[in-house]
């Protein structure tokens, strides 16, 4: 038996008694992976504990670890990136013969207040007022992006930062997506797999609606709510984010449980333990 970060990042102890049946699927805190039996470790009730795979419940948190590139420390906003998200539902005025972007369910103030951040963010989009939309001309199409700047512009337009007493506790983001805007629903999925495979997580939920979809995003992963709150930090600041104290009081836990648990194999210990003690990891709830 040894103990490893497996191909998904789950820390886990390897043990060839266990019977390879089938593999078993799980959806994380929008985290998914596929994998045969084998012992992980979780937090559940306070305290980490040994279990099979086969055996994960909900309200349990699994144990990620997760080194990606330095290429995201010192992030910066991409405005284009984040004005991508305005992209989303386009107008053609046949009075005018002008399209024209629109923002689905804007009413003024919405507009106004909108058109203050933009503007403390740099942005030169001017919204405006229509007997229909809030709506701006047309800007380049292409939607290049990156990911996390689009993320923001999508929290910025769509969504909004949850906190309380200056604690950024996560983010939530509604977009309705209706008749041919339902297609804009590859470019989010996309947004989301780039994300994940660099171990930042949200969960998606689709609601069926009369008209379409909502597609809801939502998430509290420390690292993420980082970077995003360091975008949004001209328009306000926060205090803290408490998910990354508490992640980091549950880190110094579990090296203690590998250290002393007499059921941890010695087989790459040490190699584990570094890692813990050099890398991120994520607790995530099922």
């Amino acid at each position: 038996m040894k103990i490893l970060v497996d191909e998904n990042n789950i820390l886990a102890i390897e043990n060839e008694n266990i019977p390879q049946v089938k593999k078993y699927t799980y959806d994380v805190s929008g985290y998914v992976f596929s994998d045969f039996d084998k012992w992980i470790i979780i937090y559940h009730k306070k305290q980490f504990k040994i279990i099979n795979l086969k055996d994960l419940w909900d309200k349990m948190w699994i144990v990620l670890v997760w080194e990606h590139d330095d290429e995201y420390d010192d992030m910066k906003l991409d405005l284009e990136s984040m004005e991508s998200t305005l992209k989303i539902f386009d107008w053609f005025d046949e009075n005018t013969g002008e399209k024209y972007y629109f923002l689905y369910k804007f009413g003024e103030n919405k507009m106004n207040e909108l058109q203050e951040k933009l503007v403390k963010l740099w942005s030169k989009i001017k919204l405006k007022k229509t007997d229909k939309w809030i709506c701006f001309p047309l800007i380049d199409e292409e939607l290049i992006y990156n990911p996390i700047s689009f993320l923001f512009g999508l929290v910025l337009v769509y969504g909004n930062f949850q906190t309380k007493n200056g604690d950024l506790k996560a983010i939530k983001i509604q977009i309705p997506l209706f008749g041919k805007y339902m297609d804009k629903k590859d470019i989010l999925d996309e947004t989301l797999e780039i994300l994940a495979e660099n171990g930042l997580y949200i969960n998606k939920n689709i609601q069926k609606t009369d008209d379409g979809i909502i597609y809801e995003l939502t998430s509290s992963d420390y690292e993420l709510l980082q970077y995003l709150a360091r975008f949004y930090e001209p328009i306000e600041k926060w205090l803290k984010i408490s998910k990354y104290d508490e992640v980091n009081k549950l880190k110094k836990n579990l090296i203690e449980f590998i250290q002393t648990n007499p059921e941890i194999p010695n087989e790459w210990k040490n190699e584990v333990l570094e890692m813990l003690e050099n890398g991120m990891i994520k607790i995530m709830v099922k």
